[in-house]
């Protein structure tokens, strides 16, 4: 079994048609054996020549390791990775992948728990009405996208035994609304996790609208990056492991310095959202610049991520 962040080739089983602009990607081992276990709310990485190294979340259950599925979202504003994905994926096409990872996982004893997506954000929350379903736990769904035609898995939503927990709303059309993020929240027994994962917009009103709520309860995740990253410079990197010392300079990321002078660090999308590049931090302030951390964890100080993150002083020292 591929150890965590080592590469391993899967298959393309199947290409389906999800909704608009969305294509699910079903992806089984060359040998028929199960594929390395995962939790709900896991992500893995997709390794194309010819395409930036992208994360996607793994939308079927964890119980169900013959295979990963998931589903892709053209983004005509992005890097590129969605549209050459959907033009070059295909059927029987061998794929590399790394993972699986979880930066968004589900915590299975609540009593009851609260499900958000937005848009192709479905993806790991679907993950996680399944695993919860199995385990026979109280949830709930609400789902926010724009139109039906726009809404990905809605035939799997509408066939689910609890799809009275599942509720659906389209923002177009003359009757359109958006999902009330704090009437939602509002319904807390004080043993509620709340989940959420969409785009920027959403997220902000999530963190509204929960900003009263326990750490521990409130949950999101970002497929798309919250910050910019940092590209200041103007300090030093000491790697605590080999006493090297490396100037990070105006236009460039830590993780930029330290690739150029030979060291590797495990990255992926490069934008604070995979996880790939966290590194512990054992001297100095970082200037957090990723989707992933809590404000607990930011203002603990001990870990960041290299590929987007920055620092606040002179210096800082890596566990590298």
């Amino acid at each position: 079994m591929p150890a965590l962040n080592e590469t391993f080739e899967v298959f393309v089983k199947s290409v389906t048609h999800e909704a608009k602009g969305i294509l699910a990607y079903e992806l089984r081992s060359h040998s028929g054996e199960d594929l390395p276990p995962f939790t709900a709310g896991a992500h893995i990485d997709l390794h194309m020549e010819g395409a930036p190294v992208r994360s996607y979340s793994l939308l079927n259950s964890p119980s169900d390791r013959s295979r990963y599925v998931i589903a892709i979202s053209l983004n005509e504003k992005g890097r590129g990775g969605s549209i050459y994905i959907h033009k070059n994926l295909h059927c029987g096409d061998t794929l590399t992948i790394a993972g699986p990872r979880n930066n968004f996982p589900l915590a299975e004893n609540a009593r009851r728990s609260i499900l958000i997506a937005g848009g192709i954000g479905i993806t790991p929350i679907w993950s996680m009405a399944q695993r919860l379903t199995e385990i026979d736990a109280h949830w709930e769904l609400h789902y926010g996208v724009r139109s039906k035609d726009c809404a990905a898995l809605l035939e799997l939503m509408e066939g689910h035994p609890l799809n009275r927990a599942i509720h659906t709303c389209y923002s177009e059309g003359e009757h359109g609304e958006f999902l009330d993020l704090k009437a939602i929240v509002a319904r807390d027994n004080e043993h509620t996790h709340f989940y959420c994962c969409g785009p920027v917009a959403m997220l902000e009103a999530f963190k509204e609208a929960t900003r009263e709520l326990p750490a521990e309860r409130k949950h999101f995740e970002s497929f798309s990056a919250e910050h910019e990253a940092s590209l200041e410079g103007g300090f030093v990197v000491e790697l605590a492991r080999s006493g090297k010392v490396i100037e990070v300079t105006s236009g460039q990321t830590i993780l930029d310095a330290l690739l150029g002078q030979g060291i590797e660090v495990m990255n992926s999308c490069r934008e604070g959202i995979c996880g790939a590049c966290e590194v512990p931090v054992l001297e100095g302030s970082p200037d957090h610049r990723d989707s992933i951390l809590s404000d607990s964890e930011r203002q603990a100080g001990k870990t960041m991520f290299v590929c987007c993150s920055g620092s606040l002083g002179n210096r800082l020292v890596l566990d590298l």
